[in-house]
């Protein structure tokens, strides 16, 4: 339902645009895209164009639409739902810091391949990394400021349920919601 709702939004008949994290593609399961030039990829799931979202193949301004969801789980590979996300390929051993460079990174050449005036919808998530509060939506923010690209909306998505415990005592309030950022490309 959030990528329908910014869809609305964001998405023009006639858009080209990449998904350059599609994972399994759950995003677009309730779009038609048959309006779009729609381009996706993934380095694990899209054997058709197992791109690295760090290194893409296509060329400067070439979408009006990006989105990037990367695995922003630290240390995935201890996660209870790891089988379905398979975030373990790419971020198994990483910390919450060399997740954000990812962001980093993945963002930067998303807005290479935009065009001026084009939207990049990022999606992330805060968490507790070893009992300290990491605010992933605000170093996401960060990030696309530090790119020059401009806040166009921010989408808040709740959980059905309630977050699982983890067994170890709680300390902070669980995160039970992810954020989807719409930056937009500056004009020439």
């Amino acid at each position: 339902d959030l990528i329908a709702t910014v869809a609305r939004l964001y998405l023009k008949k006639g858009d080209r645009l990449a998904d350059i994290t599609y994972g399994q593609g759950a995003f677009w399961q309730k779009l038609d895209l048959s309006d779009h030039l729609f381009y996706r990829s993934d380095k694990v799931t899209c054997p058709g164009s197992p791109h690295d979202f760090r290194r893409l193949p296509y060329p400067d301004g070439r979408f009006n639409v990006v989105v990037f969801d990367p695995p922003y789980a630290h240390h995935a590979d201890t996660m209870r739902f790891e089988s379905f996300y398979k975030n373990s390929i790419t971020t198994a051993k990483l910390g919450h810091r060399e997740i954000i460079d990812l962001y980093r990174l993945g963002m930067a050449e998303a807005k290479r391949i935009l065009k001026p005036g084009g939207t990049l919808w990022v999606k992330c998530a805060d968490e507790v990394e070893s009992s300290r509060q990491r605010r992933g939506h605000v170093e996401v923010y960060q990030v696309a400021q530090r790119l020059g690209l401009k806040d166009e909306d921010l989408f808040i998505l709740m959980q059905d349920r309630p977050p699982v415990p983890t067994g170890r005592r709680q300390q902070h309030a669980r995160k039970n919601c992810s954020f989807l950022w719409v930056f937009r490309k500056p004009a020439r």
